[in-house]
């Protein structure tokens, strides 16, 4: 019997995974909003894709369309919609729901916790390069993404082979960990720097290391985060730091974080959850991290001119 999904979000994220998982067979629902719903109801949803382009008819909810409880919630928002997102999928959580993020930074695992328990949440994580376009279509491009996730104790368990089972399909890898809380300090390290860098320089990744001391500024950034993670309990090893300042420091990158290209379209960004947080981590931990102070106070005047707008 297949498990129950519902895919919180319809976007560059959760639709891809959501996509390639109901055109695999799985049991998959889309809780969307009223716009994405009636979007999605004209034009189906549509993947554009270096993996292979696809178009499926999805099975859609609106938050007060939910009656009963799913197996499994794979939450894929931004971190600054989480409050409304758990309004919106609380009635799908039932004494047997597993929740799985695929928030950035760490702070929605201690909000999703207090809302819905220690045992409905699982620790995941994903790498993915995709957007939407005008026409609301996922556009993904780059190698074959990969979904994570685990429990948060990191023990093995029959629920996660559940999970696994419910999640392998096409389109992507899919990789139950036993170190998932490491792997989510990981990718915290990497879009920290990526979102300092390029949204202090206002540049892609090759643009600043092609300047004077641009790479040298790169790896004093990822320094900064990779000693909070290290304070914390999950110190990245030598293969992580090498491969991060490896693709941070790559001349001729065109690469940018997703933070970067919302700021520069004046969008809300995810300056607190990405940034912010990891600020007040170094402070509980008396750490010294210049760079990610002039980061973050750089987004919080952004944050506040877009307020007052």
């Amino acid at each position: 019997m297949n498990s129950r999904i519902l895919v919180v979000g319809a976007g560059a994220v959760g639709g891809y995974f959501g996509a390639r998982m109901a055109s695999a067979g799985h049991d998959v629902t889309f809780l969307v909003r009223p716009r994405r719903h009636a979007q999605l109801l004209a034009d189906g949803l549509s993947l554009r894709s270096t993996i292979g382009d696809m178009t499926i008819r999805p099975i859609m909810v609106t938050a007060q369309d939910i009656v009963a409880p799913y197996d499994i919630v794979l939450l894929s928002v931004k971190a600054y919609s989480l409050d409304a997102a758990m309004d919106d999928f609380s009635p799908a959580v039932g004494p047997a729901t597993r929740i799985i993020p695929l928030l950035n930074g760490m702070r929605h695992l201690d909000l999703l916790t207090e809302r819905f328990g220690q045992n409905a949440v699982m620790g995941g994580t994903c790498f993915i390069v995709s957007k939407l376009d005008r026409e609301g279509r996922i556009i993904q491009s780059g190698s074959l993404p990969r979904l994570s996730f685990g429990e948060l104790s990191g023990q093995e368990t029959a629920e996660a082979r559940q999970v696994e089972h419910a999640f392998c399909s096409p389109g992507f890898e899919t990789v139950r960990s036993q170190h998932i809380l490491q792997d989510m300090w990981n990718k915290w390290i990497l879009l920290a720097s990526l979102g300092s860098i390029c949204c202090l320089m206002r540049g892609t990744v090759g643009e600043i290391a092609e300047q004077p001391h641009g790479t040298d500024f790169t790896r004093a950034v990822i320094k900064e985060c990779a000693a909070i993670a290290t304070a914390e309990g999950y110190c990245p090893d030598a293969k992580i730091i090498d491969d991060t300042t490896r693709l941070l420091c790559k001349s001729g990158s065109s690469l940018t974080s997703s933070m970067f290209r919302d700021l520069s379209r004046g969008a809300p960004i995810e300056a607190h959850q990405i940034i912010g947080d990891l600020v007040a981590r170094a402070r509980k931990h008396d750490l010294a991290t210049p760079l990610l102070d002039l980061t973050n106070l750089n987004l919080r005047v952004y944050e506040f001119q877009r307020g007052k707008a």
